[in-house]
This record gives structure tokens, C-alpha cells and sequence, in this order.
């Protein structure tokens, strides 16, 4: 099957609730959620991408749905399952989990050693090099796409292919991560156009090597602005052993710092295009010596190692968290039964309305052929799950009709320069509907006029209402009434006494 050709199909309508138990929510992001689910009718454990509709268009969806699939042939790409479906608001596809999470979540502030490293390096190197020759870029190539299957790393795999095209496509420049940018890329202005080609993977894992490594990224941006690239550049280029070292890459060896001129070429008519040499450079020493365990002792004014990466998935942070919890007597287990139902919750509350379909058509089975009485007795039950299955979905629906729809934040699809004005309506929308309240409104009588003019000379002279003086007025004359009749008694019981 010609692996540029997208097949497309038809989406089968399932209710995510109905069919898998979801057990986690693995990530979420611009263009989708990641959910560990288990298969009820198989007890089959899988990871779910679901990719909003309203940002997602179904040939998108069908492109990367495609492409995970052909190429998770390979042992170093994620298999993705021939299963694709659509729910109310998601398109849905399968893949494999992956236990350890992504390179992200397992890379220390000292990186992973210089043998996982080369572990990653090789596995890496193969998976890019069967994508480029089936004449296709990644694009995306950074820690987070990397998953780890293996705690010594001799299994990892490639993921998410949402960025990738045919070698020589026109793409648009978007929200690229900075810190995995080629330069070439970085010098097109956003919104604008640029060449895809395989060189930029190229850049993108040397970038994901030297981070395992070292635990660093080389610099923020490879741009005249940022001073780490500028000195890295400058000393890339020339040939002078008097330029002075950038000062991270003095944590590797001779022949590393070659390995990564080599593939961290700033001109891109000088970068490989591919990866056959990295292979080569495996059996070389890479780390400089004293540095193999430690990078601590280098400092750099402008920050070293800016932190890129998470430390949530370190057993040794975690026991250290979880004894602290202990320690205070707060409880550290997880109630998984509350979990599952916050995680239903969330997906129902996340359904996007849609017009009551009406059923009567499947109903309707006067035009229906005959068959055996074994097929129909198949048909009806099927009929009745997927009516069973309908009710619920309405029933559903009905419960959760006040919730608010899914809706990202701003839609990602857009021109940069778009994005920050439908930010900015938002929050002016917002401050004029969060207005000051005035002072009349929590005053303690109803009918309470502010009168304009010189200020009050008490707080208590501040605010005069017709109620207020009236109840004043009111309360005055009774107590001079029962001070007269106090008067009266007392003089007619004193000529009583004469008397």
C-alpha cells in the first residue's frame, strides 16, 4: 500500500463511556487528550488519543491516524491499532501504553548516563531513518514523544505523528518549540511558509540526545538572540582553537563535541540529511572524564540547565514526598473507584451537543430481506445492544445538558497575531462584566439615595432615605408620648397623697 496515499473510511459512532473503563488521563493538550483506558469486553489495557472536532478537521485526523499506522511496523515506532471511532465531540484512535511514560518524565538534572544515552541514540537513529525513507519528516522529534518501555532503556519508541509530511511539503510556521527548533525554521517569520525536509529531524535529535546526556538543553532558542547559541555558533564554525568552548559542552568528550557539530550544523546545506553516521560514533567515549556522574560543578551567569523536563515520575522524589505526607498523617493512597468517577465526570461534562438523532429508520425493517432465523435472531440482538446503547447516551446527555461544551481555550489553528486578539476581546469581555460594585447595592435599606453635594460630616450622615427618617420620626414621637403619660401618673398619684 502506497504509504503517501490517506485512506479514508467510515467513523463508527461509540460511546466512550459505555465501552472502555477509563483509568487515567495520561496527558492532555492543545490538539487533544491521552487516556489509559480498559477495553470492558476484552480486558485489554490501551492507550486512547481523542482529537477534538471543532480543531480538528477528519482529514487531519485521518493523516496521522494513517501514518501511526503504517509506520508502527518498525520495533522503535508506537503500534497503533486498526481501531478509530468517533464519540459526540472526539475522533478516537488506539495505540500501546507505554508503562514508563516518555523521556521526559525519566531524564534527571544529570541526564540518563552515557550508556542509556547511546541506547537511545541507536534506537532513535533507526526509527528516523525508516520514516526518511519512506520519504516522510516527523517534525516533532522531542522528549515528550519518546516513550520508554524499558527501565534500562533498551526499548523506546517513537510517538505522535500530527506533525508529520511528505519530504518537500509547504507547511506554515506555527507555535514551534523554541528549544528544538532548527535555525532555518526560527528565521521564518510565523504564519509564513517553509520547506520541510529531513535535516530538521536531524537537528531535533541532536537536540534530544545532548539533553540525555547532560540534563540540558544547549540553549533556549537557536537564535542571534539568546548568548548560547551565538558562542555555541561562533565555535562550531571555526577552526581556531582560541575560540573559547561554550562551557556545556565541555561536560562531553573530543569525539562527542564532534558528533554534535556534526549533526547540530546551524547551515542547513551542511546538516546530513540523514542518520547512517550516528552509528559510527557509538563506540566512542562521550562523557569527559570526571564528568560522569556530576555537571553540577559548572555555572553559567545567564542559568545552566534550564529546566525543561519533569521530576513527578522519580521513585526517589516520590518516596521522598510520600514519607513527608506520612509523616503529617495525611492520607497517600488513591481511592480508584472516586477516580473512575471523577475521570466519567469529566468525559461526559466534555461531550459536544448534538441534535437528537432520530432512530425511527433503524426501526423501520419492512424493506429488510429474509433471512434464516439464526441471522435474525443475531440481528436482534445486536439491534437491541445498540439501542441499549443509544438510550444511555441520550439519558446521558439529558443529565449533563446545563454543562458546558469542550472548548479549548483559543484555537491553535489560527495566525499567531489572531490568537492574542481573541485573548485580549476575552479579557476585556470579562472586566466589563465583572464591574465595581456600587455602594448602594449593600447599603441596609433598599430605597437609599446618595446625596451629591458637600461630603457628610459623619458616617451616619452619609446616606438619608425617606424609610430611615420616617422610622426615626416614628420612634421619637412614642417615646415623648410615654414621657407624658409618666408625667400625668406621677402628678395625679402625688395629689392622691395630698388628698
Amino acid at each position: 500500500m502506497d504509504i503517501h496515499r490517506i485512506r479514508e473510511f467510515e467513523l463508527e459512532k461509540v460511546s466512550l463511556i459505555e465501552e472502555f473503563d477509563i483509568l487515567q488521563i495520561v496527558g492532555e493538550g492543545w490538539f487533544g487528550k491521552i487516556l489509559l483506558v480498559e477495553h470492558k469486553a476484552t480486558d485489554t489495557e490501551m492507550v486512547l488519543k481523542a482529537l477534538p472536532k471543532p480543531y480538528t478537521s477528519l482529514i487531519d485526523f485521518y493523516r496521522e491516524f494513517h501514518y501511526a499506522l503504517q509506520l508502527g511496523k518498525h520495533k522503535n515506532i508506537i503500534s497503533v491499532y486498526d481501531v478509530a471511532f468517533e464519540t459526540a465531540g472526539f475522533y478516537v484512535f488506539s495505540q500501546e501504553y507505554a508503562p514508563l511514560g516518555d523521556l521526559t518524565s525519566n531524564v534527571s538534572e544529570t541526564g540518563i548516563g552515557e550508556l542509556h544515552t547511546k541506547r537511545v541514540a541507536k534506537q532513535l537513529a533507526s526509527a528516523l531513518e525508516f520514516i526518511h525513507k519512506k520519504g516522510l519528516v516527523h517534525r516533532d522529534i522531542k522528549l515528550d514523544n519518546v516513550l520508554v518501555f524499558k527501565s534500562d532503556f533498551s526499548r523506546i519508541k517513537l510517538c505522535d505523528f500530527g506533525e508529520t509530511r511528505p519530504v518537500g511539503s509547504v507547511v506554515m510556521r506555527r507555535n514551534e518549540w523554541l528549544p528544538y527548533a532548527a535555525p532555518e525554521i526560527l528565521q521564518v517569520a510565523t504564519d509564513d511558509s517553509y520547506i520541510c525536509d529531513t535535516c530538521q529531524d536531524v537537528w531535533q535529535f541532536g537536540i534530544v540526545i545532548f539533553v540525555c546526556l547532560t540534563g540540558c538543553l544547549p540553549w533556549q532558542k537557536a537564535a542571534n538572540d539568546d548568548p548560547r547559541y551565538v558562542r555555541y555558533h561562533s565555535w562550531q564554525s571555526s577552526s581556531l582553537p582560541i575560540i573559547r568552548q561554550p562551557k556545556l559542552f565541555k561536560l562531553v568528550s573530543t569525539k562527542a563535541q564532534r558528533f554534535f557539530k556534526r549533526f547540530l550544523e546551524p547551515n542547513k546545506e551542511r546538516r546530513p540529511k540523514y542518520l547512517k553516521d550516528v552509528y559510527r560514533f557509538l563506540e566512542d567515549r562521550w562523557m569527559a572524564k570526571g564528568m560522569e556522574k556530576t555537571n553540577e560543578t559548572l555555572n553559567e551567569e545567564d542559568g545552566l540547565c534550564p529546566s525543561m523536563y519533569s521530576f513527578h515520575s522519580s521513585p526517589q522524589e516520590k518516596n521522598k514526598l510520600l514519607r513527608t505526607l506520612t509523616e503529617y498523617g495525611l492520607e497517600t493512597t488513591v481511592d480508584r473507584n472516586a477516580k473512575k468517577d471523577r475521570i466519567r465526570k469529566w468525559i461526559e461534562n466534555s461531550v459536544i451537543m448534538e441534535e437528537e438523532e432520530s432512530f425511527e429508520e433503524e426501526l423501520d425493517d419492512e424493506d429488510e430481506p429474509k433471512v434464516s432465523v439464526r441471522t435474525q435472531t443475531i440481528m436482534n440482538v445486536n439491534r437491541q445492544k445498540r439501542h441499549e446503547r443509544r438510550r444511555h447516551f441520550v439519558e446521558n446527555r439529558r443529565r449533563t445538558k446545563t454543562e458546558q461544551p469542550y472548548r479549548p481555550p483559543v484555537d491553535p489553528r489560527l495566525p499567531l497575531q489572531m490568537q492574542k486578539t481573541c485573548i485580549e476581546s476575552r479579557c476585556s469581555n470579562t472586566a466589563k462584566e465583572e464591574a465595581p460594585k456600587k455602594i448602594v447595592n449593600v447599603l441596609p435599606f433598599k430605597n437609599v439615595s446618595i446625596e451629591p453635594g458637600s461630603p457628610p460630616t459623619t458616617s451616619s450622615d452619609s446616606a438619608i432615605s425617606s424609610d430611615s427618617c420616617s422610622t426615626v420620626r416614628h420612634t421619637t414621637d412614642e417615646v415623648g408620648r410615654e414621657i407624658k403619660i409618666s408625667e400625668v401618673k406621677d402628678l395625679i398619684h402625688n395629689r392622691l397623697k395630698l388628698v
